[in-house]
């Protein structure tokens, strides 16, 4: 099974073939991929390239290559794992606490929250990509905050 620090690597293996070489077929990329000790499927490549945003351009010599956004040059180009990272966010009004997830991540983390043993948490409605989060009575959001962080990893430190 692979990891999601394995698709990080290859993904930045990628990128650094796509920005050293002149790289015309998936075909030619996949076999600079084994040899980098990466070895994938083309379904897994097309994939990978999709999320990075490759494409191909017509390289001075006419033919066409692939290249990294930013004129080909090797440029680091956040995953969707990374780009999702910013997503995450906690506002307080009284005794609610909105939590905002990338999008289709609500009920999960609503699900893991409703989960969670002794916390000062009521309950949860989710939508898809915020939460309400209604707190007990009297707790301080320095509470809520530290029961929130130890829940939803993501929000680890995210949180002023």
């Amino acid at each position: 099974m692979q990891t999601r620090q394995d698709k990080k690597t290859r993904l930045q293996v990628i990128r650094m073939i796509v920005s050293s070489q002149a790289i015309e077929s998936q075909e030619e990329l996949l076999v600079e991929m084994d040899k980098a000790g990466y070895p994938c499927t083309q379904t897994t490549l097309s994939r990978d390239l999709k999320q990075l945003r490759i494409s191909k351009v017509r390289a001075r010599n006419g033919h066409p290559v692939y290249a990294l956004p930013h004129e080909g040059q090797f440029v680091h180009v956040p995953t969707r794992e990374e780009m999702d990272l910013g997503k995450w966010g906690v506002r307080f009004s009284g005794q609610l606490m909105v939590v905002h997830t990338p999008p289709g991540h609500a009920s999960m983390v609503a699900y893991d929250i409703d989960c969670a043993k002794r916390t000062p948490f009521i309950g949860t409605v989710a939508g898809d990509d915020t939460i309400f989060v209604a707190l007990g009575e009297d707790v301080e959001r320095a509470e809520a905050i530290r029961a929130i962080e130890e829940i939803v990893a993501p929000l680890r430190g995210k949180i002023k």
